[in-house]
């Protein structure tokens, strides 16, 4: 008998499907094989309480909490598939166990717990299943001739188990540490606080910045047979072009009907190659783009499109990618796909689903699943908001297969009265990968995608003679950067950028979403208006740990990255390293302020004044008098932030376009305070009230 453990029951589905295992009801079953799954982590960590019951109460004397080992008990919620796993792994101890839970460190190190929890000690006869492919009955029929032993995948477990217990610790101990000297929960992780840090740091350049005033001078130039525009512009010492004047150089009348002559006229040909297939990151910046959906949501009805309608790949991918053995899945969604969507496959380029095609069929990029492809048609009966976001998977996979959009640069040097002008235009040679996404607000993931608008070409104009008709001086000022959304912190955290120098990635494409969210419900972060900004607590925090370098860590990109790359080549090390930091930071004298809670608006039940809470703006007078007043910031599947809050509470209404209904239904409503309880409208004329 041959064991086989999956991470999910897709997964497990799969592999009976290409052994042809039935199901029995709980697990699949023949003579040979015994096929079960986890449902991604079956076991948790202990909490602190768990190791000793005096840590249930937060005190200074206890810090810091290190315990030797991090032990596990079942997760609630799947308990019944623990108890399962962990029966039918001592059952079949002694057959061949072959792990196929993901190809990662946080597949192994699930595999490995559930071993641990199991009593499984030897492993000798324990082999890995490793693939990143789609798993297709060929890959897995070939993928399990070459199972290796799952010792050969200790380094990689330590990984996993360093990387859990460096994260519990942290979190933990600096969160205890810093909420008992503010005397209010300051939840600290590993990596959401270097978000966060990150987040403060933008605001508070965004706050500094002071704008610089520069001129443009903008010609209107005529031909016999149309009219374009110019720029003045010098050189900067790279040679560089710019078309800002510092200083209010000239006067616009000296310009008027003088002569234009042309100096050079460069044309250039440029490509731009088609998109990567999508990951979930790409996905999520996209959907938030085109669509106003957060990195949540997104994840969400992705989540509903590989389970429910399973039109979709597995969603938590992190590569952009697929694997060399993956040609013939793609051919094979390729052609079922175009029956469906055949307005998509104009620009197809069919030499593009080759494997000789290495930009998209790419081992060596290929992390732990392959990117996001659609697998069927979605069912009608799928909401407007999974359709879109559908519907997004799908260009990117035909665009991912398009050819090139090629298209011609074009710059005219000009010269009037002894002034340098330049007028630049674009001529669109093919406009391949791009045609599926030129309609008005879609865009491909980053790819800058032509508008007609812009289409500016000089292959009518006679340039031998032009005249200046006028010139007008444009009074501009230098723009900070903008605050974050949802997509620009999703890129930043795959690609961080500190002080100039790229890092490695924060979080991975499970949990990027979810550290996000964590951040809006921990009240330190709200989006208003598409952008994230910061809330007071989340202000105090930064602040607070900028006082102490020995925290420095905590707030760095680039320190984080470092212990992510610290934890790849010598985990034992890394450890230890978190460790000490750790208790050097629970042993030093810091002084941490109290934190205040500002008032938000008066209670319209008892006049108390309204503070932010973890999950909800309450009345600050309930211990005093037992007033229960309370908004809920999770409010009909969308976030109240604490500026909505303030409205509520001055009598005005707030509209939200992202409310959610149990049935999953997105849908836009407009919320009121009415004797202190929210009111749900649709309109003006119709509303109806529910009490929560």
């Amino acid at each position: 008998m041959t064991f086989i453990l999956t991470e999910k029951p897709s997964v497990a589905k799969a592999f009976a499907h290409a052994l042809a295992v039935p199901f029995t009801g709980s697990y699949y079953e023949n003579s040979r094989y015994l096929i079960t799954n986890c449902l991604g982590h079956l076991f948790q960590a202990f909490d602190p309480e768990d190791y000793e019951v005096h840590y249930k109460k937060w005190n200074l004397s206890d810090l810091p909490i290190i315990p030797h080992t991090i032990r596990f008990k079942k997760i609630e919620a799947s308990k019944k598939q623990a108890n399962l796993v962990v029966s039918l792994l001592q059952t079949h101890q002694s057959d061949t166990i072959i792990i196929a839970t993901d190809a990662g460190r946080e597949g192994e190190l699930i595999a490995r717990i559930v071993l641990s929890e199991a009593g499984i000690t030897d492993t000798k006869n324990i082999f890995r299943f490793w693939t990143s492919s789609a798993l297709t009955p060929p890959v897995i029929t070939e993928a399990l001739k070459k199972v290796k032993p799952l010792s050969d995948y200790n380094d990689i477990a330590r990984q996993g188990y360093a990387r859990q217990k460096a994260d519990w610790l942290v979190g933990i101990n600096i969160s205890r540490l810093l909420s008992i000297h503010a005397k209010t929960l300051l939840s600290v992780g590993r990596v959401q606080t270097a978000v966060l840090a990150e987040i403060f740091r933008r605001e508070k350049e965004i706050a500094d910045f002071i704008p610089t005033p520069y001129y443009e001078y903008v010609a209107e130039i005529a031909s016999s047979e149309a009219i374009f525009t110019a720029k003045a512009y010098t050189k900067n010492e790279d040679a560089s072009i710019t078309t800002a004047f510092q200083n209010d150089c000239f006067t616009p009348d000296r310009f008027s009907k003088k002569p234009v002559v042309v100096q050079e006229i460069k044309q250039e040909q440029k490509k731009e190659v088609p998109p990567l297939l999508f990951n979930l990151s790409a996905l999520q910046r996209a959907a938030f783009a085109s669509l106003s959906l957060s990195p949540d949501q997104t994840l969400a009805i992705a989540q509903t499109l590989y389970e429910k309608y399973q039109c979709l790949s597995y969603p938590r991918a992190p590569s952009r990618v697929m694997g060399s053995a993956d040609v013939p899945l793609i051919k094979d969604v390729f052609e079922r796909m175009s029956a469906v969507y055949p307005e998509y496959t104009d620009a197809v380029d069919t030499a593009l689903l080759e494997d000789r095609n290495a930009r998209l069929f790419n081992d060596a990029q290929l992390e732990d699943h392959h990117a996001l492809i659609p697998l069927q048609a979605i069912p009608d009966t799928a909401s407007k908001s999974e359709k879109a976001v559908f519907s997004l998977v799908v260009k990117q996979f035909f665009a991912s297969f398009s050819h090139l959009f090629v298209y011609e640069m074009q710059t005219l040097f000009l010269m009037i009265d002894g002034v340098p002008f330049i007028a630049r235009g674009r001529k669109t040679l093919e406009i391949g990968w791009k045609s599926l996404f030129s309609k008005e607000g879609e865009s491909s993931d980053e790819t800058s995608v032509p508008d007609k608008g812009e289409e500016n070409t000089f292959d009518d104009i006679d340039t031998t003679h032009l005249l200046c008709k006028e010139v007008r001086t444009e009074k501009k000022k230098t723009q900070s950067k903008k605050p974050y959304r949802y997509d620009s912190l999703l890129q930043f955290m795959e690609k961080p950028k500190e002080n100039g120098k790229y890092s490695a990635s924060l979080g991975t494409e499970a949990t990027r979403a979810a550290i996000i969210q964590t951040l809006l419900d921990r009240a330190y972060i709200h989006e208003e208006k598409k952008n994230l900004h910061l809330l007071e607590k989340g202000i105090f925090l930064i602040q607070q740990l900028e006082k102490f370098p020995l925290l420095s860590p905590l707030i760095s990109a680039r320190e984080t990255a470092e212990w992510e790359y610290a934890l790849k080549t010598d985990s034992k090390t890394f450890l230890e390293k978190i460790e000490a930091f750790v208790s050097n930071v629970c042993k030093e004298q810091i002084s941490i302020a109290v934190f205040e809670k500002q008032k938000i608006g008066t209670c319209p039940l008892c006049g108390g004044a309204v503070v932010e809470m973890e999950k909800a703006f309450s009345c600050n007078q309930y211990p005093v008098t037992g007033c229960r007043f309370t908004i809920w910031k999770k409010t009909y599947g969308t976030l109240l932030s604490a500026s909505d809050a303030a409205l509520l509470l001055n009598g005005k209404s707030v509209r939200k376009k992202n409310c959610k209904s149990k049935a999953g239904k997105v849908f836009s409503c407009i919320l009121s305070l009415v004797n202190g309880t929210i009111n749900l409208s649709f309109d003006t004329s119709k509303e109806r009230k529910i009490r929560r």
